[in-house]
């Protein structure tokens, strides 16, 4: 399978993919254009509406070496390091917190020198209450954009752990992380809550819950 990356302008997903662009993908589409990477001026072009939501629901890019191709498709953005965890507890539950009318996970910035795992475990802990967590393995990356109040464009890179809390303590939630809500749900109604979720947040719990039950 092509290494891709898979990052979330204003919810709209760039997809950059490893490899020439295939003979069978359809290009024509404005609502959802491919590119390869050294279309720079189309891509500028679709980032541009993007930004402005106006109309692309995704976009695709092709090309060789996508290390190098993110760079340079990001450059003028600012990268943030955080961790964060999808927890679940004996009974089949998942944490949940509630912030900013939206449903999210608990994460947060990985500070200067902490290790990955480390801020993952700290984060929770600081955002929930819960304290006796351990990591069950690494789930995944996920890249999403915002703009900080003096306009800086910030490409936010979150490693993700799929986690156990082994008693039944109940999550208190930090409030001065402006969070509302901490809270166990049943990972057969995770989905309700999922349409108030962020769309990386809502890739991360529908891979983990199928990690968690599948293997």
């Amino acid at each position: 399978m092509a290494q891709s990356y898979k990052i979330f302008i204003n919810e709209t997903p760039v997809y950059i993919i490893e490899g020439g662009l295939p003979a069978t993908i359809i290009t024509s589409d404005t609502a959802n254009p491919v590119f390869t990477s050294d279309q720079k001026k189309d891509i500028d072009k679709a980032f541009y509406l993007i930004e402005k939501n106006a109309g692309v629901k995704s976009l695709t890019i092709y090309g060789h070496g996508i290390k190098a191709v993110k760079k340079s498709l990001f450059a003028d953005y600012k990268t943030i390091r955080a961790a964060g965890g999808l927890v679940f507890n004996n009974k089949d539950e998942v944490l949940m917190i509630f912030r900013r009318a939206m449903w999210d996970l608990p994460k947060g910035k990985i500070d200067l020198g902490e290790k990955k795992k480390a801020a993952a475990l700290r984060e929770v802990r600081e955002e929930t209450g819960l304290q006796k967590l351990s990591i069950v393995k690494k789930l995944r990356k996920t890249y999403h954009t915002y703009r900080l109040e003096n306009s800086t464009k910030v490409l936010k890179v979150t490693h993700w752990y799929l986690m156990m809390c082994s008693d039944n303590a109940q999550p208190i939630p930090q409030q001065e992380e402006d969070i509302e809500v901490a809270t166990w749900i049943p990972a057969a109604e995770v989905d309700q809550k999922l349409n108030r979720a962020y769309a990386n947040i809502r890739d991360i719990i529908t891979s983990g819950i199928n990690t968690m039950h599948h293997g």
